[in-house]
């Protein structure tokens, strides 16, 4: 079974990984071609607002189109349902942002940016209806179809993004370079939606009113869990905008944004195994080995996070200066600083995600949602109080903070109420050792400063890792655990 996870989580992370890998790149031609810092910062502040609507406008139902199929109920009849409520609600969201477009860009934090506006709604309609069949493409186990569509939208994405900044047709030269960068996410949004057109409409089914009420409950935890996730994932890079002097906040949100893209492979993975997870947990709840299971997935993903956390800052000098161009991002020291607790971050969000397997199943998303709502609220909080004084470096520690008190949370309850046999012990002891072996690099070049011994240095400590991983797996005679 986790071998099928891990296959799936392949190919699932195949096209993440290089989707958001190929998307990474644009991080060179960004750092390049834009005219300043503040310009990638604005960018940056525009898709940090652009995924809190998303949370908005799905409301929890790709979670609860999960849940629903697996309690007996009609896949198909489920689906449309959940697709009719979202094609409904998001034309009202469209047609209000029409309609109030001057104050919707006063929300998106760029009051007289209009175009912004009509850049942001192409996308996120197009990107909202189509969530569910991506939905429904993982449920029914075809991540090839998955991958193909999101490496499409990849490679437009990407593709629009080099002509506009290397050659900006002459019908589109009075658009602000971070307008054109809008429009090419915009026109990739709706190159997906049409790909994806016959799920999209594929909901003649009579609509069953009392099947809809018990999953709005179902999915309204999800709303806040979702909210609460997202101002925990971006809010930082929204607040940087409105708490610091206007040139200053796009700045430092320019060269935070920046270097949390070297995290990508971490967010990849994570992202990666969120989309095989979630299905792959759900289909499992009724075999009597589920727990165990659980429990194994966490110890080989935590081991991977690890590996991935200590690859990264061993040649993370190098990566930077592949990817960021403009020295102007390397002046400010505190961008390489930031890098390895925004992975440790990433790696926590990962474990919190496995963690929250126990509401999910146990239809207790309410506690889902009291843990997002307390850990958004510490995150404002302590943004607030924090940015004007250290910057995006708080903004950093805030969100490794927030996501070890999220995994916490949802381990404390989750021994109560959902008793899965982790072993955190393990888990810290993985991670303790990766950081450990990153900061004996960082000695040891501090003292050998030769570079083919420093090499060889890395990979030895990199394999050391795995075998420790591998020597520490999980070796189980009897599940206690299994359901009865």
């Amino acid at each position: 079974m986790i071998k099928k996870l891990a296959g799936q989580t392949a190919i699932y992370g195949l096209s993440s990984m290089l989707g958001r890998f190929i998307n990474f790149l644009l991080v060179i031609p960004h750092t390049a071609k834009l005219n300043n810092v503040g310009d990638y910062g604005d960018i940056t502040a525009v898709f940090a607002m652009i995924a809190f609507l998303n949370i908005v406008l799905t409301y929890g139902l790709e979670t609860a189109y999960f849940n629903f199929i697996r309690n007996g109920n009609e896949p198909k009849k489920v689906y449309a349902i959940v697709q009719k409520s979202i094609l409904i609600s998001t034309l009202v969201f469209a047609l209000l942002v029409i309609v109030f477009n001057e104050l919707s860009a006063q929300f998106l934090g760029f009051p007289h940016r209009i175009d912004y506006v009509w850049c942001c709604l192409i996308f996120l309609v197009f990107d909202t209806l189509s969530a569910l069949p991506f939905a429904r493409l993982r449920y029914e186990e075809k991540p090839l179809k998955f991958a193909l569509i999101k490496l499409s939208n990849i490679l437009v994405n990407v593709g629009l993004n080099l002509w506009f900044l290397f050659y900006t047709p002459a019908i589109l030269q009075s658009y602000s370079q971070v307008t054109l960068v809008l429009i090419a996410n915009a026109v990739a949004s709706v190159v997906s939606f049409i790909l994806l057109w016959p799920l999209v409409i594929n909901i003649r089914i009579k609509f069953d009113t009392i099947l809809y009420k018990k999953i709005l409950k179902y999915a309204w935890p999800m709303v806040f869990i979702g909210l609460a996730g997202i101002v925990n994932e971006t809010l930082d890079r929204t607040l940087l905008i409105r708490l610091l002097p206007a040139a200053e906040g796009s700045y430092q949100n320019g060269i935070y944004g920046a270097f949390y893209k070297l995290t990508m492979v971490m967010t990849m993975f994570v992202q990666a195994f969120k989309f095989a997870a979630e299905p792959f947990f759900f289909k499992q709840q009724d075999s009597k080995e589920n727990r165990v299971v659980y429990a194994d997935v966490m110890y080989w993903f935590v081991g991977v996070c690890a590996f991935i956390f200590l690859a990264c800052m061993l040649f993370i000098n190098e990566l930077a200066h592949l990817f960021i161009k403009k020295q102007a991002f390397f002046e400010d020291e505190r961008g390489l600083y930031v890098v390895p607790i925004l992975l440790l971050a990433n790696l926590f969000l990962g474990i919190y995600y496995n963690l929250s397997v126990w509401y999910k199943l146990s239809n207790n998303t309410k506690f889902g949602a009291f843990i997002a709502i307390v850990a958004a609220i510490i995150t404002i909080a302590l943004n607030m109080v924090l940015i004007p004084v250290y910057g995006f470096v708080a903004c950093a520690y805030i969100t490794l903070g927030v996501y070890v008190f999220m995994c916490l949370a949802a381990y404390g309850l989750g021994s109560k109420y959902f008793t899965i046999p982790y072993q955190p012990f393990k888990y810290l002891l993985i991670i303790g050792l990766s950081v450990a072996a990153w900061q004996l690099n960082v000695e040891l070049n501090s003292h050998y400063n030769v570079i083919s011994l420093s090499i060889l240095t890395k990979f030895i400590l990199l394999a050391l890792l795995l075998l420790i991983i591998w020597v520490l797996q999980p070796k189980r005679k009897k599940n206690k655990f299994a359901t009865q």
